[in-house]
């Protein structure tokens, strides 16, 4: 469903963001849905696959979230030039973002295959989980371009008000990746089993055609693609505006998967089959906060396009919403994922100590989301306000001030338990600090000097590009 900018600058707030976040929250639960049982086929190759499959989350989570943010950063830049009716100069900054992601992706590809072997090890993998470890991410690695282009190309649609069609493109993709993987990791008729491998080349054949619709959309439905030679300065002016907007976003959202590969690497100590109860649980979690990432989602491109319209009361109203909403949703959601944890964790393994550690995961984790889906929405509101700074500070201070040093004593004093409510502590301190800072920053939101500009609807192209006049 399409919400027009008129509507986001004036219709009523909620029922505009319910309709943003209804296809996003939809596309989102579907994609983790389908990633579970990408874990549920690898985990009936035996507790080893798991393991290995399970080192891999963070790593790849660390690259996406890379691509997160330059996708973000894309689409601030996008939303306030298609609020301002300058086709031009969006079709020109969706064209500049593929193809610096392109170079990104390049980049990360050579450098990913190349650093397998000591980065994994270094997350504590063994001899044994390392073999099918490259299994799966040289494949990953040597396709991650078919990743990030349809990635990059649904934030740009996103910035249009547009949140039907890239759900649509990340429900289909996950649909084929759904239905391949048991066909390409157990084999089927003339298809030879892959096992781990086959896991990969079912994500890989489903970014194919994630790409190709992402492609279709923005160059045919949205026209937002040119073909046009990009001119090289003006190319390297705007890869500097989306990088330092974009890479402090990226690094914000990395230090989420960092942190789970440092509480990977904790955990790591003792034993396997805690490692793979801990990736089970960790898969299972993602499903937990669909409605928070989706919310996330629609808020980014409305707060946009409203406070470069300068309605800055329509934009806090939205913010201090999302925040209540998440909030109020995830605490009301724990005593369900309490209860149904066993039968959560049984999807994964049969295994008793696999699923010991999977359960009690459950039945502490989802304290913190809480917390930890205000923190997602707190960064909305600074990248909105093009405040990425903010949002690498408050993530910093989440993971190296709160969670990393409360789960390492937690574990210290009570064990893998002790671990979890360390974490669960955290993110409720990271939270409260949070909140100061995003007050701090919304008091005075009309006299940033960024949106102090004389006319309002009729930006120039460098004010679009993020350049102070």
């Amino acid at each position: 469903m399409r919400v027009t900018s008129e509507e986001m600058l004036n219709g009523p707030v909620g029922s505009v963001l319910v309709r943003m976040t209804i296809p996003m929250v939809i596309a989102i639960q579907m994609m983790i849905l389908f990633q579970v049982v990408d874990t549920y086929f690898v985990g009936l190759l035996g507790t080893v696959e798991l393991a290995a499959i399970s080192f891999t989350f963070p790593v790849t989570f660390i690259l996406v979230s890379l691509v997160i943010g330059l996708g973000i950063a894309t689409s601030v830049q996008l939303a306030k030039a298609i609020g301002q009716g300058k086709q031009d100069v969006a079709r020109r900054i969706t064209t500049d973002s593929i193809l610096l992601t392109v170079i990104v992706a390049i980049v990360v590809s050579i450098g990913g295959i190349l650093t397998v072997d000591p980065l994994f090890k270094l997350l504590g993998a063994t001899e044994q989980t390392l073999g099918f470890i490259h299994d799966y991410m040289d494949i990953w690695y040597f396709f991650i371009g078919l990743m990030i282009v349809p990635m990059i190309g649904n934030s740009a649609i996103r910035a249009t008000g547009d949140t039907k069609w890239p759900s649509i493109v990340m429900i289909i993709s996950g649909l084929i990746n759904a239905v391949l993987d048991p066909v390409l990791i157990f084999g089927i008729d003339q298809i030879p089993a892959m096992g781990v491998k086959g896991a990969a080349v079912a994500t890989v054949i489903s970014w194919m055609l994630g790409l190709c619709m992402s492609l279709w959309i923005l160059r045919v439905r949205e026209k937002l693609l040119s073909f046009d030679i990009p001119d090289l300065d003006e190319l390297q002016k705007y890869a500097r505006t989306l990088f330092k907007m974009g890479i402090p976003i990226s690094i914000a959202n990395m230090l989420t998967p960092i942190s789970a590969a440092i509480l990977t690497a904790l955990i790591a100590r003792y034993g396997e089959h805690v490692v793979a109860g801990f990736g089970a649980g960790s898969r299972i979690e993602a499903f937990f906060l669909v409605v928070s990432y989706g919310s996330t989602a629609s808020l980014s491109p409305y707060m946009v396009q409203n406070l470069w319209a300068r309605n800055f009361d329509r934009a806090r109203k939205a913010l201090k919403l999302s925040i209540r909403f998440v909030f109020v949703f995830q605490l009301a959601l724990y005593p369900l994922i309490y209860v149904l944890a066993p039968t959560f964790a049984g999807v994964f393994s049969s295994d008793a100590e696999v699923l010991e550690v999977a359960i009690l995961f459950l039945r502490i984790m989802p304290l913190g989301f809480c917390f930890y889906s205000v923190l997602i929405i707190f960064n909305t509101g600074f990248n909105a306000a093009h405040q990425s700074n903010k949002t690498l500070v408050v993530s910093l201070i989440r993971v190296f001030a709160c969670c990393v040093p409360l789960a390492w004593l937690g574990g210290l004093i009570y064990g893998v338990p002790g671990i979890f409510i360390g974490s669960v502590v955290g993110n409720g301190v990271a939270a409260l600090i949070g909140w100061q800072i995003l007050k701090k920053c919304y008091n005075g939101i009309e006299d940033h000097a960024i949106f102090k500009v004389e006319k309002p609807h009729d930006f120039t192209t460098a004010e679009l590009k993020g350049e102070r006049v």
